[in-house]
């Protein structure tokens, strides 16, 4: 068997305590990133299915490594920016995303940001994660400021923060960027005089026209509030502004990042009254954070999840007590869901990439990371690497594995002459073309030469695997459809071995090829798979049907935010109204009705009187692991009867619930009004009985 390898921060056994589910096995892939920066994968099987751990460890007191904030385009309002951009764009060599931020429009993120030692935005009363000059710390602070103009003192109430219609004075750098129209604010622009900003001297240059977007630049905002007490200050004036973060001191800070709550204090779970919780925060969900040790090392976590055929996810007090596993008494959780994204230099790569598997089945764009970075200077070639570290296969299987060369702190370089690979024992089979075929079971190694340089590659050859998964989980396919299905094969230990290409399926109705690919007839269908000794059947359920659900019999009316205008009423069986009235106080109306799915459903379909206000229709389910999955219906955009098909994605986890069908608005804040009615409710349900 392949020997493991042995980092000096992350556990090769991974075995979290209750309230964690059980651990079946965790097989880890570790590597160095750097001196003094580690990375690892887990892939756990538990006892409430797969569950995929990212996680960064970076030692104190390294010489060549800092850890810094990056904002999404170097700016506050942006459009948002993936990490693997942000990591590639700063020359990072790992990031994981950071803080919650205003998602779909301005994209700010909603605490406190410190960038190289300079104050991008103020806190608020929530944890975040501090670098200092001492090492990483995750507290809450608060700001003190003042502005001084002339003889007069006032204080600064934000830095980079818009105030509230009637708040007081607020000081705005470019990282602001623009500033929108607001009727409310007296806007000064200022010149920057000597100094660091945004702590420094200014110049007051004019009284910039708040009623319309001012672009990005230095300015003062103030309130109605406060302009009675500041008046207006003249050009020419000069404004002296000055603050600092309590308790830590904004000199003694590098890079600060928020997020909360905090979730793991002095080695236990946090409550955190100040963070989110509760209602989906609580549900279990793909989560990043940031976690301490007591030797202050820091640990930048990812879990994967709502993907249940791969990871499902964590909730909270799980992801607690795995920060605890990890050796953490100290831990603290960033946005999350699919805003969960980790990117790291794999040795041998010139750039960091992505790692984990985002639940939106790409990154989504966020406001700031955490992000790591190596100093080291490069130098002489020192170690071949391989990607895969290790090979794991079954007999017949074709394994790429990449080979490159890098210098003593993990930096890509080139090197001279050609890389040379033996096969130790040939009888494992060969290599060619950058490509391990396995030939003969037994364990061994890639031997590689390059120059003087010489690696080891370990390789563990098996012709009976210990478990077969079939995926999907539960497929299900049209009448003469097609449908491809893939096999997963894992040793004893749980690691993944690589498969041939073409394998021995077998189907008793239907035809299924060596790839995998199913083409049903009419009736369902039984695959089976034989590798070894181990056999994996799975059931294909072939055709769909419908069965009649309750929904509207027990339908009704609620709004987001709450108390919005309308209401559910019905007039005949099987049916239901929905009156709505969206605007900038109601985002959306909703039918509700908490109504069991039969297993194996595939979708939802009901007949619709459309009332063509423009407004979206949406379903929304609740998975078996009751976290909250919405899809769309349709477009309220044609007056009269439709029959609306709402399909199931194959991943979802079941058994499900059916919980609202609802109206949203085409765009934030869009105005739609009218009433839709609903009848004839039915599951989609495969197979054919």
């Amino acid at each position: 068997m392949i020997a493991a390898l042995v980092l000096a921060a992350l556990p090769l056994r991974l075995m979290p305590e209750a309230p964690f589910p059980h651990v079946v096995t965790a097989p880890r892939s570790a590597e160095r990133v750097t001196p003094g920066v580690e990375y690892a994968r887990y892939d756990m099987t538990t006892a409430l299915g797969p569950m995929v751990v990212h996680v960064l460890a970076i030692a104190p007191n390294q010489p060549h490594v800092r850890v810094d904030s990056v904002l999404a385009h170097d700016a506050l309002t942006s459009s948002g920016e993936t990490i693997s951009s942000m990591a590639q764009r700063t020359g990072a060599i790992a990031g994981i995303n950071g803080d919650y931020f205003d998602i779909g429009a301005t994209n700010q993120p909603t605490n406190v940001v410190v960038s190289n030692h300079i104050l991008l935005r103020t806190p608020r009363k929530r944890f975040a994660l501090f670098v200092t000059n001492q090492g990483p710390e995750i507290a809450e602070t608060s700001f003190t400021g003042q502005l001084q103009i002339g003889d007069r003192t006032f204080a600064i109430d934000a830095v980079n923060e818009m105030l509230p219609p009637r708040g007081g004075i607020s000081l705005l750098t470019p990282q602001y960027g623009s500033v929108a129209p607001n009727e409310s604010l007296t806007l000064l622009a200022l010149k920057q005089g000597t100094g660091t900003p945004p702590f420094t001297t200014y110049t007051v240059v004019n009284q910039a026209n708040n009623l319309s977007r001012q672009p990005a630049g230095y300015y003062v905002a103030i309130g109605p509030t406060a302009i009675a007490t500041t008046g207006v200050p003249n050009p020419g004036d000069t404004v002296v502004a000055t603050g600092d973060l309590d308790p830590m001191g904004l000199s003694n800070v590098q890079a600060a990042v928020g997020g909360g709550p905090l979730i793991l204090a002095d080695g236990k779970w946090y409550d955190d009254l100040d963070g989110p919780r509760g209602g989906t925060y609580s549900m279990r969900a793909p989560q990043s954070g940031a976690a301490l040790t007591p030797d202050g090392t820091l640990l930048l976590v990812e879990v994967d999840g709502r993907q249940p055929d791969e990871s499902v996810g964590v909730t909270p007090e799980e992801f607690s007590a795995l920060m605890r596993a990890f050796g953490a008494t100290r831990g603290m959780e960033f946005d999350s869901g699919g805003s969960s994204e980790m990117s790291v230099r794999i040795p041998g790569n010139t750039a960091a990439t992505l790692v984990n598997s985002p639940s939106d089945g790409k990154e989504r764009p966020v406001s700031d990371g955490v992000f790591v970075y190596s100093d080291a200077p490069v130098t002489t070639p020192a170690q071949i690497v391989a990607q895969p570290q290790a090979v794991r296969a079954l007999v017949g299987a074709h394994v790429p594995v990449r080979f490159a060369t890098v210098d003593a702190s993990d930096h890509p370089v080139a090197a001279p002459g050609a890389i040379q690979v033996d096969v130790d024992p040939a009888s494992l089979g060969a290599y060619a073309d950058g490509t391990f075929i396995a030939r003969g079971a037994g364990s061994g190694n890639l031997i590689v030469h390059r120059g003087a340089l010489v690696s080891r590659i370990p390789i563990d050859v098996d012709s009976n695997p210990a478990r077969i998964v079939i995926l999907p989980h539960e497929p299900m396919v049209d009448k003469n459809g097609r449908i491809a299905l893939e096999a997963h094969a894992y040793d004893d230990a749980g690691y993944e071995l690589a498969l041939p290409a073409h394998l021995p399926w077998r189907a008793n109705t239907g035809i299924i090829d060596g790839m995998g690919l199913f083409s049903a007839g009419s009736e369902d269908a039984v695959i089976s798979l034989l590798i070894g000794d181990h056999l994996a059947n799975a059931r294909i359920s072939v055709g769909f049907r419908e069965l009649a659900l309750p929904f509207t019999d027990h339908a009704h009316f609620m709004t987001a935010p709450k108390g919005g205008d309308g209401a559910t009423s019905s007039d005949c069986s099987g049916c239901v109204d929905l009156r709505y009235a969206l605007g900038k106080g109601e985002r959306a109306a909703y039918a509700v009705a908490d109504t069991p799915l039969p297993p194996r459903s595939a979708g939802v379909a009901f007949d619709v009187r459309d009332d063509g206000s423009g407004a979206h229709l949406k379903v929304a389910l609740h998975n078996a692991l009751n976290e909250e999955v919405l899809l769309p219906a349709t477009v309220l955009d044609e007056h009269g009867w439709r029959h609306v098909v709402v399909r199931f994605p194959q991943s979802l986890f079941q058994p499900a619930r059916l919980t609202a069908i609802y109206v949203i608005g085409a765009a934030p804040g869009e105005e739609h009004a009218g009433t839709i009615e609903i009848k004839d409710v039915k599951a989609v349900v495969g197979g054919s009985e």
